[in-house]
């Protein structure tokens, strides 16, 4: 039996002002019949907690968790009701309806709904799965252990860490922060630094670093045609930012260099603007933002 299955990463985002955060957990629910899975890192896991926010309570954090695990466990006895025929196992969950809905608001909207807290969700999805304790586990290796990347979302990681340092280093970091849902309901993308003036769901300004570094002609072809692909479709649904940037790393020579050189290219005909990660001036030239000058009232 196949499972259709939303998930939601669970991340911690101190400051919210600021953007960055750290996945600590994961949840997830059958559609059919709401059965709720989780996981949480344990509260005492803390290491890059401290490393990401040093200059935050960890105490803090640990209560946050606690109550937030306590939260989930708390629904998850309400909600996990099996039938006798199933009880067996877990992977079939068939559950009586006996959740009342509040309105006509889905429990994996309720649970993933904005909240004043520094725990969210930014990223959220639908997969099948033929076991719920399975995929919950594959979820939580995937968002919170950072296992199972691809190369290239590896070490597209490793570039977005190094733009942050070019923007730190410039003061220009408190502007950006990672845009998980550019796009519509039905088509959306993720960007990882993002400026987006007073909340507005189309972002101003975006930096996107795509690594064209790959073995092979073909792999760099495919990698960046799906890049190109996605701006052409963010345009036709009005949400391409008002500027973007693509910030390139690629091969020296080569045919590999040809190939990334005509991503780029294509790239640069779809609207948006590219550079290479290391033409730093370029970079900064892009994300300055022109903060609006305040007048200073004087008394008579």
């Amino acid at each position: 039996m196949e499972l259709v299955l939303h998930y939601a990463a669970i991340g911690f985002r101190p400051f919210e002002e600021i953007g960055e955060f750290v996945n600590v957990g994961v949840l997830a629910v059958e559609t059919h019949s709401r059965y709720l899975g989780y996981r949480l890192l344990p509260s005492q896991r803390t290491r890059r907690i401290r490393a990401c926010f040093p200059e935050v309570d960890i105490s803090i954090y640990r209560t946050g968790l606690r109550r937030l695990e306590n939260e989930l466990s708390a629904l998850a006895i309400e909600t996990n009701l099996w039938e006798d025929e199933h009880s067996s196992g877990s992977s079939h969950p068939a559950q009586r309806d006996l959740f009342l809905q509040e309105g006509n608001v889905e429990l994996f909207h309720h649970l993933t709904r904005p909240r004043t807290s520094p725990f969210f969700h930014p990223v959220k999805g639908t997969r099948l799965a033929s076991d719920m304790d399975v995929a919950v586990d594959e979820l939580f290796a995937r968002y919170v252990e950072h296992q199972n990347l691809t190369p290239i979302e590896y070490e597209e990681k490793k570039l977005v860490r190094e733009l942050k340092q070019i923007l730190r280093r410039a003061k220009l970091d408190r502007f950006y922060r990672e845009c998980p849902r550019v796009g519509s309901e039905t088509y959306h993308v993720g960007i990882p630094l993002a400026y987006l003036p007073g909340g507005d769901e189309r972002p101003f300004k975006a930096i996107k670093p795509l690594n064209l570094t790959q073995c092979s002609p073909t792999r760099i072809y495919t990698h960046g045609d799906e890049w190109i692909s996605k701006v052409n479709r963010l345009r036709s649904l009005g949400m391409l930012p008002e500027s973007f940037l693509f910030a390139v790393s690629m091969a020296e020579s080569g045919p590999e260099r040809q190939a990334a050189e005509d991503i780029c290219d294509g790239l640069a005909k779809a609207g948006v603007q590219v550079a290479s990660i290391k033409d730093v001036d370029k970079i900064l030239s892009f994300a300055k933002i022109e903060e609006p000058e305040y007048l200073e009232l004087v008394g008579e």
